[in-house]
């Protein structure tokens, strides 16, 4: 490169001679590259001008310094791509805070608060919203998603399975435990933000509704968890079905790599999950052991004659203690952060399996439609064979293979559209999991860095103690 400065506000300091040679060309084709001769006589200078040269051509900027020099010269004509504002945050967050029980006996049930803030999202007119629901609106949503978005390819977050001792404490028992409800609470606002975190379903009138609506929704008809059981066990055994009875010929390497990569990963995460289970259950049992120890501890304490060791094993029953609850936080913090966000995964992995299994059904049906379009165009070519002419049969065989043909083509485009969609919620889908991971495995080695350095103040109180202990 030169080392004379790069930096121009005009093509002026062209000579007028070559200006000259050039003007006739630019008139005639404005578009074709002017030749700026020998280096010497087109070096640009920053405060150049040419009051002979009428070539009014909009100046070059390449450097920072020339901007505001060019902007004042120019004003108005200056014509450059103004810089797109930058996009307002999307904000769409729900939590649950209380709940509580309503009615009595066999028409008792739990309601859950919801409380929303949304903004910049469309359909949304408030920022804050309050609703209270029941765990069967949750089913109810989640299964009016899955009617509308599964078939089109989108994975629908799944909703916490109902459970048989929940049930029956609910309709049972004077009160719902508190342990229940916030560990169920706690699935259901994974759920709903999961929900909320698509772009389509965040959008979707049940979804708002569902969070908008501050009446109670129309009651859903069979969600007992028999009914729930039943459904989804047949709808299983119809999806293994027609696994078994149709084997897909699979034409697109990237779905079968795809598949491939997630039963690899559904199996870690597997194992994973119930290794981290484990570790929750093996936190607690410590806990428990922890807290046992302390109150052995203060029996012997208080039968110690020695005053000096007395106040260590004193020191040392409410160090144990203090361990103790330590660690069941740290326990209720790993299954919380670590073993239900595992799970969350495993159930998406789940969702989109069912995904693929749309496919499978939408390739089914259009490899259907092929068929059926052979068939009758060979049952028109035997009647026109057989007649020798066309009839009544061939004109009615004929409307049909029209209408299979323009049917066929739907579902080809169906099948298309679909595997589009997929392609894109797969990418989604793991951009996710890569932040969701990264999220939980920070969170994990910060709580056990908390864990460990509050546990070594309490151990360290403990130092004075012992060495007062007089033998």
């Amino acid at each position: 490169m030169s080392d004379e400065p790069s930096c121009s506000n005009s093509y002026a300091a062209r000579t007028d001679s070559i200006v000259n040679s050039q003007r006739d060309s630019i008139e005639d084709e404005c578009d074709d590259e002017v030749d700026l001769g020998s280096e010497e006589d087109s070096r640009p200078s920053k405060n150049s001008s040419s009051p002979d040269s009428d070539f009014n051509a909009p100046a070059i900027v390449n450097c920072i310094d020339d901007h505001a020099e060019y902007m004042i010269e120019k004003g108005n004509e200056a014509r450059y791509a103004q810089i797109s504002p930058e996009p307002n945050p999307v904000i769409f967050n729900i939590e649950i805070h209380e709940f509580e029980k309503r009615g009595d006996g066999i028409n008792a049930f739990v309601v859950y608060k919801l409380e929303t803030e949304v903004v910049n999202v469309p359909g949304y007119t408030k920022r804050h919203y309050e609703t209270w629901r029941r765990f069967s609106d949750f089913l109810s949503l989640h299964g009016k998603l899955v009617e509308k978005y599964q078939s089109k390819g989108v994975i629908i977050p799944q909703p916490p399975g109902k459970s048989l001792s929940a049930f029956t404490k609910t309709k049972v028992g004077s009160e719902i435990s508190r342990e229940m409800g916030v560990d169920r609470a706690r699935h259901l606002v994974r759920f709903i933000n999961r929900v909320c975190q698509h772009p389509r379903m965040s959008v979707d009138c049940d979804v708002r509704d569902f969070i908008t609506i501050e009446s109670p929704l129309p009651k859903v008809i069979q969600t007992n968890s028999i009914a729930g059981f039943g459904g989804k066990f047949l709808k299983n055994m119809q999806d293994v079905l027609a696994k078994m009875t149709f084997q897909m010929e699979e034409g697109d390497q990237w779905f079968e790599k795809t598949q491939g990569q997630m039963e690899e990963l559904e199996f870690a995460l597997k194992d994973m999950h119930l290794a981290t289970e484990k570790l929750v259950a093996a936190r607690r049992e410590l806990a428990t052991s922890s807290e046992n120890m302390s109150k052995a501890l203060g029996m012997l304490a208080s039968t110690e004659e020695s005053t000096t060791l007395s106040l260590a094993l004193s020191a040392l029953t409410d160090i144990t203690e203090n361990v103790s609850a330590v660690w069941t936080k740290q326990a209720d913090s790993d299954g919380e952060k670590l073993s239900e966000t595992i799970h969350e995964h495993l159930m998406l992995i789940v969702s989109l399996k069912a995904v693929f299994t749309e496919r499978i059904r939408a390739w089914q049906q259009w490899q259907d439609a092929q068929q059926l379009l052979g068939r009758k165009r060979d049952q028109k070519t035997k009647i026109d064979l057989s007649i020798g002419q066309r009839s009544e049969k061939s004109e009615q065989l004929k409307v049909e293979i029209e209408e299979t043909i323009q049917r066929m083509d739907g579902l080809e485009k169906n099948f298309g559209d679909l595997s589009k969609a997929i392609r894109e919620e797969v990418v989604r889908f793991n951009e996710q999991r890569r932040l969701d991971m990264k999220q939980m495995l920070v969170e994990y080695m910060e709580n056990m860095l908390n864990t460990h350095v509050e546990m070594l103040k309490y151990w360290e109180t403990l130092e004075p103690h012992a060495n007062a202990i007089q033998v």
